[in-house]
C-alpha cells in the first residue's frame, strides 16, 4: 500500500517526537489497513504523539502532511474508521493541529496548502465534523 510519495522520502533522515521518523512508512501502512487496532494506533501514537506532539511539529512533519494527502486522494479509505470516526477526519484533524506551526514554517505551510483540493472535496461530506474541519483547512489555505 505504500506509494510512491511514502518510499522516495528519506525517513531516517527525519525526526519525530521520539528520534528517528523512520517508523512512518509502517504508520502510513497501518492507517490504510485492515486491523482497527493498528490503524488507531497509527492516528494516536503516530500522526498525534509522534509526528506532532502537543502541536510541537519536526522535521518529518511535512512530509507526513504530505503523504497523509496522497492517502487521502489516492486511498481507498471511505469506510475505513479510526476511533469511531471516519478515518478522513482523523487525518483532517492531524493536519489541522500542525497549522498553528504552519505560520512560522513554509514548509509545512506550503504542504498543507497542497491539500486546498482535499479540503474542498470534503466540504459536503456526510460526516459533518468532517465537513467541518475540511472547512476551517480550506479558510486556512486562503487567508
Amino acid at each position: 500500500m505504500a506509494s510512491e510519495i511514502i518510499n522516495s522520502i528519506s525517513w531516517k533522515t527525519l525526526e519525530h517526537a521520539y528520534g528517528s521518523a523512520e517508523n512512518a512508512p509502517q504508520a502510513f501502512e497501518d492507517l490504510q489497513g485492515d486491523d482497527k487496532d493498528a490503524r488507531d494506533d497509527a492516528v494516536n501514537e503516530f500522526l498525534l504523539s509522534s509526528a506532532i506532539h502537543q502541536y510541537t511539529t519536526y522535521s518529518c512533519t511535512p512530509y507526513v502532511v504530505r503523504c497523509v494527502l496522497d492517502i487521502i486522494r489516492n486511498g481507498d479509505i471511505e469506510a475505513l474508521e479510526s476511533i469511531g470516526a471516519p478515518l478522513v477526519r482523523e487525518l483532517f484533524g492531524f493536519i489541522n493541529a500542525c497549522t498553528p506551526s504552519a505560520n512560522n514554517d513554509n514548509t509545512l505551510r506550503n504542504e498543507i496548502i497542497n491539500g486546498l483540493d482535499c479540503y474542498q472535496e470534503y466540504l459536503d461530506h456526510h460526516d459533518r465534523k468532517t465537513a467541518k474541519i475540511a472547512n476551517v483547512l480550506l479558510k486556512f489555505c486562503i487567508e
